[in-house]
């Protein structure tokens, strides 16, 4: 659950966390989804290779940081947002961002999961369960407070 804090004055920048289920990568350690309304906002975390992994089944908890390695970023667009949006070294200049919210504050988790082939014994990928935990961000004078957990999705990668 979230709570939204702030006053919407009829545009449509404000967050609404209606998202795709699929957990899209670019890089190693930038996820991102898209909304299900038009693909106009997007959810984004960055990550290191400290915690998305492929040697341990534990949950990695990291801090929110503004401009750190470990971030979380809610932006609306003013038109459909695509991958090369963000698989670009430099992001394009359109669509542009009309509202950003930035993570301040509170936890990431990433649990690492083997997954085995038939045989139970063969790791034929690896399931990254991420989640935020108490997250805040804000965008200006407003916050959008994620409460308890949030699952942000899971993606899987090969083996090394």
């Amino acid at each position: 659950t979230f709570i939204l804090t702030s006053c919407n004055d009829g545009d449509f920048d404000i967050a609404s966390f209606e998202f795709e289920e699929n957990v899209n990568v670019c890089g190693s350690y930038t996820l991102y989804r898209l909304s299900t309304d038009g693909q106009r906002e997007a959810l984004i975390v960055t990550l290191t290779a400290q915690q998305i992994r492929q040697d341990q089944e534990v949950v990695i908890p990291v801090s929110v940081s503004e401009n750190g390695l470990y971030t979380v970023t809610d932006r609306v667009f003013d038109d459909a947002v695509t991958s090369d949006y963000f698989c670009a070294t430099i992001p394009p200049v359109e669509p542009r961002v009309v509202k950003n919210w930035t993570g301040v504050s509170g936890l990431i988790l990433v649990e690492n999961r083997p997954v085995f082939d038939e045989d139970e014994e063969t790791i034929v990928a690896w399931e990254h369960i991420i989640v935020l935990n108490d997250v805040v961000l804000e965008s200006g004078d407003e916050k959008l407070i994620f409460n308890d957990t949030y699952l942000f999705g899971t993606f899987t990668s090969s083996p090394d």
